[in-house]
């Protein structure tokens, strides 16, 4: 039988995920920022509909750098911690089976559920999500988009790849790009997201 992703969700789940009066978390060998989404929602969305396009287009791209600085050493942090290292490593016997682990890791933080659709070792990773949490509210205040708005989405499956097949951590960042290519927001019926090696 093969890695079972479902284990690192069992695990995350389990964990305290208790936050002190700043609102900062320890938990998953990170420390993290517990707080609503809205701010950021209501804050991006707006500011996207009122740039112009090649304004817009810098916006974006500055979202998903972030997004991919922030999985890249969030997921590299869960995986060197000490319940990590006995409870998710001794299911891994593959860097396949790392990135499976790594990919439902994203599925803890409860903004949609990311499945891996293909897998091509070292070349392409595609991952598909049916509900993630900001598409249906652009649609509702703002109607079908003309591009697709799951950066952080993007930006993870991007980093999951950087961090198995990538030059070994802190250096890998930034070797394979994921661009989403359906998006709820399009009006598509699913976000599809595929990284392959930032330079082809």
């Amino acid at each position: 039988m093969g890695f079972d992703p479902k284990k690192v969700i069992e695990w995350g789940m389990s964990l305290p995920l208790m936050s002190n009066e700043r609102g900062i978390m320890a938990a998953f060998g990170i420390y993290a920022a517990m707080n609503f989404n809205e701010f950021f929602f209501s804050t991006v969305s707006k500011i996207m509909h009122m740039a112009k396009e090649e304004d817009a287009l810098e916006i974006e791209n500055k979202l998903y750098q972030a997004v991919l600085d922030c999985a890249y050493y969030t997921f590299h942090g869960a995986r060197t911690s000490v319940d990590w290292q006995d409870y998710i490593a001794p299911m891994i016997k593959t860097k396949e089976d790392e990135l499976l682990a790594l990919v439902a890791f994203t599925n803890i933080f409860g903004v949609g559920y990311i499945n891996v659709v293909d897998l091509i070792p070292g070349e392409k990773l595609v991952t598909e999500v049916k509900n993630a949490y900001d598409p249906p509210r652009y649609i509702e205040e703002f109607g079908i988009q003309k591009r697709a708005r799951c950066y952080m989405f993007a930006a993870c499956t991007a980093a999951c790849m950087d961090l198995v097949y990538g030059p070994k951590f802190p250096n890998g960042i930034g070797t394979f790009k994921a661009k989403e290519v359906l998006c709820i927001a399009k009006g598509d019926p699913i976000c599809r997201f595929i990284a392959t090696p930032k330079n082809t």
